[in-house]
């Protein structure tokens, strides 16, 4: 003989684990929500000149509007020029963004040797196409 019980929850117990889903869902929702949509801004520093370059350079790339910044990014172990970048960014905040602008500062041995001399402005730029940033020497 084999016995089976069942037991119910009672019609409260239903509706209230019905309730905790939705807030569930609805707080997983809100989340998604509030959620930065992430991409890339291709670059492309250049310098004038060849440069000799040491174990410790550093070449920052950053993003920058009216407010502050919007992403940076740094790269180490240098090749020659010119430097392929890809900057992460948050792709709202960067539509949202007053006068956004790019500009590289290249460091040696922990001082300023080259830099923008005036940052880039994304609205001059063309969609799909790396942005140049071109060095300047600093004295």
């Amino acid at each position: 003989m084999h016995d089976t019980t069942t037991v119910s929850a009672p019609p409260f117990a239903k509706s209230t684990l019905r309730l905790a889903l939705g807030l569930l869902v609805m707080l997983v929702l809100a989340g998604c929500a509030g959620t930065p949509q992430f991409a890339e801004l291709q670059a492309r520093v250049v310098s004038p000149e060849p440069l000799t370059l040491g174990d410790d350079a550093e070449l920052s790339v950053r993003l920058s509007d009216a407010d502050g910044t919007l992403a940076e990014t740094t790269l180490t172990h240098l090749d020659t020029p010119p430097w392929a970048v890809a900057l992460r960014h948050d792709s709202q905040a960067l539509q949202d963004s007053r006068s956004p602008q790019l500009s590289a500062e290249l460091r040696q041995g922990g001082a300023l040797t080259h830099a923008t001399s005036e940052p880039v402005l994304l609205e001059d730029r063309t969609p799909d196409e790396p942005v140049t940033l071109p060095l300047d020497p600093r004295q």
